[in-house]
């Protein structure tokens, strides 16, 4: 696993998201983002090996950053009779992060047609497991139905959230609305009562 550090970190993450988002991941050049970061190829090379290698480095490390300044809610947590004004803080919590550098950079490049690297396959199956926590905990607290399989619903909430998070990245939604609507969907399909 490639950990981007050193004083060239920014500047080389900076690099290579506005290439990736410019080019693709198939057309996406190192010696642009070499010549864009003002990085040597010896120096690259002791930070990663390939494209694939610095992709996945620049996902961790800008979720990392994402990391450093909100932290995840534990799904234990959203067992209790207030699941839904739970759920609403997270979302909030989460949306609140929308002027947040890391975030921003990272959602320029994480939806791209690429192959599959480890780095977002590794932060997918954490959302979808911390997704799935967070249903049993809203099915054992009463607010959330429990007459589907809960395989079932973490796909569907969680194909919900991705929907609505790549919307909000397209620069096409409003912002009052975005920061609306995965509580009203989800308690439209999900809720109970």
């Amino acid at each position: 696993m490639t950990a981007l550090t050193g004083p060239h970190r920014a500047a080389l993450i900076e690099a290579t998201v506005a290439e990736f988002a410019a080019a693709g991941y198939e057309g996406a050049s190192l010696n642009r983002i070499l010549r864009a970061a003002a990085l040597s190829k010896s120096s690259f090379y002791h930070a990663a090996g390939s494209k694939a290698e610095l992709f996945d480095a620049v996902v961790r490390a800008l979720v990392d950053d994402v990391r450093a300044v909100w932290v995840v809610p534990d799904p234990a947590g959203f067992d209790a009779p207030d699941f839904w004004a739970r759920v609403d803080s997270a979302l909030a919590g989460f949306a609140a992060l929308a002027g947040e550098p890391a975030l921003a950079m990272l959602g320029r490049i994480f939806y791209l047609p690429a192959q599959d690297g480890t780095a977002r396959t590794e932060v997918l199956g954490a959302v979808r497991s911390w997704v799935a926590a967070v249903l049993a905990a809203g099915r054992s607290a009463g607010a959330v139905h429990a007459d589907l399989p809960i395989e079932l619903q973490t796909a569907a909430v969680f194909g919900l959230l991705r929907g609505i998070d790549e919307w909000a990245l397209s620069g096409d939604a409003d912002a009052a609305e975005g920061a609306r609507a995965p509580g009203i969907l989800l308690r439209r399909m999900l809720g109970v009562g």
